[in-house]
């Protein structure tokens, strides 16, 4: 899924903490320093547009920008923190913690604040709908995006009978098509999609010991199909 920042004419940031999402404003190849004007007012906020309406703006320097950085949190969440909140995730809802880094890496390659251009957002890129239904208030917090985003994905894989492919496939496209397709839609970007997760999954797999030391267990589905998997999942039929 493609991603994008949203910068938006005004930004106001206080110094020590964001209100908005301008901690990607430096890391911006669409934005240069010079297309960037700044002010700091009276109570120490910093404001930031690049629609300068107010005199008060100046452009913002090499050397300001150098010096205001270090007031913006990364958007990238620290590998133990993440490994953490995906951990906890897949306790809770019996998911291989590979599959969901994979999916996170591909929704959105770990930036907790990306927003696509249809308007999904966070880590694991939900829609502002599908965040309200899963009760998700804040879908920047990596926390609160992370369980809302594994809700979901459960949910797939309990409808689509522990088919990963499937559901990983409702997941970018949406339960309604892949039912509607009886598999994988003709969509090229589900299709591409689809494989960049099963390829970092498998990448995540070979490189967790846990992982790799949990049994394969035979799924058979109502059609029949038989999936060999080391993930958890809640079959309707299964053999070790």
């Amino acid at each position: 899924m493609q991603r994008s920042r949203v910068m938006r004419g005004l930004f106001a940031c206080v110094a020590g903490g964001v209100l908005g999402g301008a901690g990607w404003l430096w890391s911006s190849p669409a934005v240069a320093a010079s297309d960037v004007y700044h002010f700091v007012d009276a109570q120490g906020v910093v404001h930031f547009t690049n629609v300068p309406t107010d005199p008060r703006f100046r452009p913002l320097r090499p050397a300001d920008s150098s010096r205001l950085r270090s007031a913006f949190p990364s958007s990238t969440v620290s590998p133990r923190t993440l490994n953490r909140l995906v951990a906890e995730a897949a306790r809770q809802y019996e998911i291989e913690a590979g599959l969901i880094k994979a999916v996170i890496k591909a929704e959105s390659d770990f930036d907790a604040y990306a927003v696509s251009p249809a308007g999904a957002q966070g880590l694991m890129q939900l829609m502002p709908a599908t965040a309200e239904l899963l009760a998700v208030e804040d879908p920047f917090d990596p926390a609160a995006n992370i369980l809302g985003g594994v809700r979901h994905l459960r949910d797939l894989l309990d409808r689509f009978d522990g088919n990963i492919p499937l559901a990983v496939a409702a997941y970018n496209a949406g339960a309604l098509r892949v039912e509607a397709a009886g598999g994988i839609p003709a969509i090229e970007e589900t299709r591409q999609y689809v494989q960049r997760v099963l390829t970092y999954y498998r990448d995540y797999l070979r490189r967790s010991p846990a992982a790799v030391s949990r049994p394969v267990r035979r799924v058979i589905t109502p059609d029949g199909a038989i999936l060999l998997t080391n993930a958890p999942v809640r079959p309707i039929l299964a053999s070790p």
